[in-house]
């Protein structure tokens, strides 16, 4: 709504306020000569503004705040009046748009079950991690009920939906683009993410491969970074808490004449927990920490307009088709963990440099290259431990360097108006050993080094057709290779100096994807979604050739592994309402594994439970999930997220006494609520919680991890650019069962941190 009283020309003043007339402070006022920012402002303590139009004809005013709808209104070269901009609430997250499916789409339109997390909700929750946060999302765990934080990185694989098995990832992790999923292990660094700089989190439940091919069996996440702007970008984050936990990261942007570039900087340390129960401690337990230093560097040349980033690309030689950016981006990363004993302990040294072109044509369509080489060292200590946890001997001294690189090719194009189809080639190697010292009573006894190479590749087709103005269809599909190659085993006997050497046969394994999916809108309010789909996921290096050891359990490698092969059938319905302020939805699925990789149970003894990794014959996943979204004001948003999943072996012709156990490290019952709450414009308060049902952490279902319970809390202040927070995490002070291998390990205790945030952009 607007009123109108005449004032001089060029300057237009005006005020912001809600429906209920209260000024709306810190409302980002944006003039724009089409595309082109011209001139911006922020509202004051009382929602007024003053901004120059600049002799513009036909300028574009937009309004931008947390928790309303944005505005926006052209304004003619002689517009003179004084304006009072009255802001509705913001409707509920079915406008956000979203990428995860390879094409872009609002999140009400796209035919998938999918969760964003935007920015002000990673803002507002207590969680220090990426991880954690996406913890708000029932289904999404990681192999362990343990943070990043202090968690081994083998332990953090993530899961969507009950498909578990092993520390493998099921899910592809992405960031802009680049998987986050480990090339030799299949685990996710979760501290290789920037936290500062992600804007969106967007979690796809239901298999992924047609997308994402072996890494997307139970589904993927794709992280955004921000774009980059014409205004400098500088951003500032530090907090310390108990347990000496201390971070600090930065994320800044700046651009000129095409050139931008993009800096993220973190560093992190805490001193961590004893995990053993207290009761079950010895001499050799000590704290489980973990410190970490991550950097990104991304520079970037945009053609087609010096300094507008939206322009189409330059035209070259008369065939319309031309770059409109290349960019480098580094990585480096490092991390040391203790992990809660004496001789236990890893580290990690990660490099990554990736190359990018997007360039586009009227009749060609659009392409994305991105090319990658990323090269790592994994070291990683063993020990086998007394009964009564007084007596620590080491078992293992591993090394494991990887080496991975590939390359991938996205052409994507509009035909008519109701098609896009799009396509990519992509290519990837790994190559990875595991060098290790074996110890017996003490001493070094063995030299044995084990790995090889893997090659995959893939061929991707999807189309999106609006076949009526109210259904959509997704279909498509993806072809993948793989071999393994030059695998091989050699065990040097250090008392008598012979080594025996075994070469494993090169082996191969191909797949077929495909995925088709339907939304049909019924009317403004509602719409249903069904959707089929084949995922799957091949063994890697970690899981064919390198054997770990976790206190006194043993799991053995496996060269004979084949892939695990899903099928995935769900249907839903969505619904949104009641002035767009909530949103519902619900899914019923069901996906069947065939040859799922499980850590099978071979012998257990009073010292050493043995275990390895087998292909079990078919396990099934069924359940129902849903996810609500309630905003009643500007200032109070509600969000829940329920997934209920029965996760068993189905069948296993080699063990029939395994047919109908739960899937080790799957709760049947999860359930997540956050509230946001702003008073005012300056102070935020907001609640998280986690509930979770019992789960079996071994495939015989004799270790139960008992039900939980944890509540975050989080409070913030705004004054100018500058921000104080304080979070808390655990806030009951749960201490829930992570492990029982065979003592028992617990969750964290209480963590409080108080921290300080910087933004220039915001006033």
């Amino acid at each position: 709504m607007l009123f109108a009283l005449p004032i001089s020309a060029q300057t237009i003043s005006g005020v912001v306020t809600d429906q209920k007339n209260a000024p709306v402070q810190n409302a980002e006022i944006v003039l724009l000569d089409k595309t082109k920012t011209i001139a911006q402002t922020t509202t004051d303590a009382n929602g007024k503004f003053s901004i120059d139009l600049q002799n513009t004809q036909n300028a574009l005013l937009t309004v931008k705040v947390n928790g309303f709808a944005s505005f926006s209104r052209l304004l003619p070269k002689d517009f003179s009046e004084n304006l009072t901009i009255i802001l509705e609430p913001q409707a509920v997250r079915d406008e956000v748009t979203v990428s995860i499916t390879r094409t872009e789409s609002r999140l009400s339109e796209t035919p998938a079950s999918v969760v964003v997390l935007d920015r002000e909700t990673l803002d507002t929750t207590a969680a220090q991690t990426v991880d954690d946060a996406l913890r708000q999302i029932a289904g999404f765990t990681l192999f362990r009920r343990s943070s990043s934080k202090t968690t081994n990185p083998t332990t953090q694989g993530a899961n969507l939906r009950g498909l578990a098995g092993s520390g493998a990832s099921r899910a592809s992790v992405l960031l802009d683009g680049l998987s986050l999923n480990d090339a030799f292990g299949g685990w996710t660094f979760w501290s290789r993410i920037p936290n500062i700089a992600v804007e969106q989190a967007e979690v796809l439940r239901g298999g992924a491969s047609a997308f994402y091919g072996d890494q997307g069996l139970s589904g993927a996440i794709n992280l955004r970074t921000g774009s980059f702007k014409e205004k400098p970008v500088f951003k500032l984050q530090t907090s310390a808490g108990t347990n000496k936990t201390f971070d600090g990261s930065l994320f800044t942007a700046y651009g000129k004449r095409g050139w931008n570039f993009a800096l993220a900087l973190e560093s992190f340390q805490t001193a961590g927990y004893i995990p053993t129960a207290e009761n079950e401690r010895g001499t050799i337990d000590t704290n489980a920490n973990s410190r970490h230093h991550n950097g990104f560097l991304t520079i970037e040349k945009r053609f087609g307009g010096a300094d507008d980033l939206s322009e189409p690309p330059a035209v070259a030689g008369g065939l319309n088709f031309g770059i409109s950016r290349i960019f480098l981006k580094t990585n480096i990363f490092s991390e040391r963990r203790d992990n809660g004993t004496s001789l236990t302990n890893n580290r990690t040294y990660f490099r990554q440099v990736a190359l990018g072109a997007d360039f586009s044509g009227e009749q060609m369509g659009s392409f994305q290259f991105r090319s990658f080489v990323e090269k790592q060292t994994y070291d990683q200590t063993f020990s086998a431990i007394s009964n009564n946890r007084n007596t620590e001997t080491l078992s293992r001294i591993q090394r494991v360097p990887s080496q991975n690189f590939g390359a991938n090719l996205f052409w994507s194009k509009v035909f008519g108006a109701n098609n896009i189809v799009s396509s990519s080639v992509e290519f990837k190697q790994v190559r990875g050993f595991s060098d290790e010292i074996v110890f017996v009573n003490n001493r070094q006894s063995s030299l044995v080094g084990s790995g090889g190479n893997q090659q995959i590749f893939g061929v991707f087709v999807q189309d999106v057709w609006r076949v009526l103005p109210k259904l959509t269809l997704n279909f498509g599909g993806r072809f993948d290779y793989w071999e393994n190659k030059n695998a091989l085993v050699s065990t040097k006997t250090l008392a008598n100096n012979l080594t025996n050497t075994t070469n494993f046969p090169d082996r191969s394994e191909n797949a077929f994807s495909p995925r088709i999916a339907a939304l049909y809108a019924i009317n403004q309010n509602f719409s249903v979604v069904a959707s089929y789909a084949k995922s799957f996921r091949a063994p890697n290096l970690n899981e064919l050739y390198r054997a770990f050891r976790v206190g006194n359990v043993l799991t053995q490698a496996n060269e004979n592994l084949r892939s695990e092969r899903a099928d995935t059938f769900e249907t839903g319905l969505n619904f949104t309402g009641f002035a767009r302020k909530i949103n519902l939805r619900g899914n019923f699925f069901l996906t069947e594994v065939s040859s799922p990789v499980v850590s099978v149970t071979l012998t257990t003894t009073p010292n050493l439970i043995t275990r390895q990794r087998q292909n079990v014959g078919k396990t099934r996943a069924r359940g129902i999930e849903f996810d609500a979204e309630y905003s009643p004001f500007a200032n109070l948003r509600f969000s829940a997220s329920y997934l209920f999943t029965d996760s068993r072996v189905a069948d296993f012709p080699s063990n029939p006494l395994l047919i109908g156990n739960f899937l080790p490290q799957v709760a049947r019952n999860q359930l997540t609520f956050q509230t946001v709450y702003r008073p005012t414009a300056k102070l935020t308060f907001s609640m998280q919680a986690r509930i979770s049902d019992a789960q079996f952490e071994d495939d015989l279902n004799t270790l139960r991890l008992r039900p939980y319970s944890t509540f975050d809390a989080f409070a913030s202040y705004k004054f100018k650019r500058f921000e104080i927070f304080t979070a808390i995490e655990n806030l009951f002070d749960s201490r829930y069962d992570i492990g029982l291998t065979p003592n028992r390990t617990v969750a964290a205790p209480r963590f409080v941190r108080v921290g300080l945030r910087f933004d220039l952009n915001k006033k």
